[in-house]
């Protein structure tokens, strides 16, 4: 079944898409309205559009300045610099993506989006072969973030800026994300107390200050970042940069930068 619930009703030969696109100018008005009405209309067309950065440069270079900032930050926690090499890149590999958006709130960056240019279904169902989808994906390494993924971020950002989450605040929620257990830990023990122990220091900075509420708040906050999709965030802020390398070896590079 589709995802789509505002798909029309149709016998099978007319309601296939190359169909639809074929004879969409043989429609009546009123029908061609509907149409038009229902796309809007539809729950899914978030999933399908596609949305970059408006002013690319400017909004990149803040995000990568922000992420260097931020792995000095890391750098400079004694219990980070005692763990292992190799645990230490697994936790960076781990906790960049929601450690940048924490960044991003804290420097109060904010960006605007434009939707990208995709080839039209009929395009894509004519050129159909490996060839040419290759020689199209290298044309447009980079077609944009679905739109649903970048409101989801955008809106973080505004209910985080409407917290005026404090330094300190920001530090526990870097700690509690940074210390986030992950396979393969040399330390998996210690790190997992030493993200314990960020909550719980959290917890009683905000308790210490009398606001109840404000715990809670906090807390949607941290389990948001931890549901953050790492694929959205590179897409937005750091493919356009990076191209078809590895955002892994990117991000991490910036981290042994000295």
């Amino acid at each position: 079944m589709s995802c789509c619930e505002c798909k029309v009703t149709q016998d099978t030969g007319q309601g296939s898409i190359l169909y639809s696109i074929l004879n969409r100018d043989a429609l009546c008005p009123q029908a061609r309205e509907d149409t038009t009405a229902a796309h809007r209309c539809c729950s899914c067309a978030s999933m399908r559009k596609l949305v970059a950065i408006r002013a690319p440069q400017s909004v990149i270079r803040a995000a990568c300045e922000v992420l260097l900032k931020t792995f000095r930050f890391v750098k400079n926690v004694p219990c980070f610099r005692g763990l292992p090499a190799d645990d230490q890149l697994r936790l960076v590999r781990n906790s960049w993506a929601p450690l940048l958006l924490l960044g991003l709130v804290q420097d109060s960056v904010d960006f605007d989006t434009v939707e990208t240019q995709k080839p039209s279904l009929l395009h894509e169902i004519l050129t159909h072969d490996a060839g040419r989808r290759e020689r199209t994906a290298g044309a447009a390494q980079h077609p944009g973030v679905r739109l649903c993924d970048v409101q989801s971020i955008q809106m973080f950002l505004v209910k985080c800026r409407g917290l005026t989450i404090t330094v300190k605040e920001h530090a526990f929620l870097k700690g509690a994300i940074l210390f986030t257990p992950v396979p393969e830990l040399e330390c998996q023990e210690y790190i997992h107390a030493l993200q314990r122990e960020a909550e719980r220091a959290l917890y009683e900075h905000v308790g210490n200050r009398g606001n109840a509420s404000r715990s809670g708040k906090l807390r949607v906050v941290l389990s948001t970042l931890r549901a953050v999709d790492p694929d959205a965030v590179a897409g937005l802020f750091l493919r356009p940069l990076t191209g078809t390398s590895s955002i892994d070896e990117h991000v991490l590079a910036m981290f042994c930068e000295r």
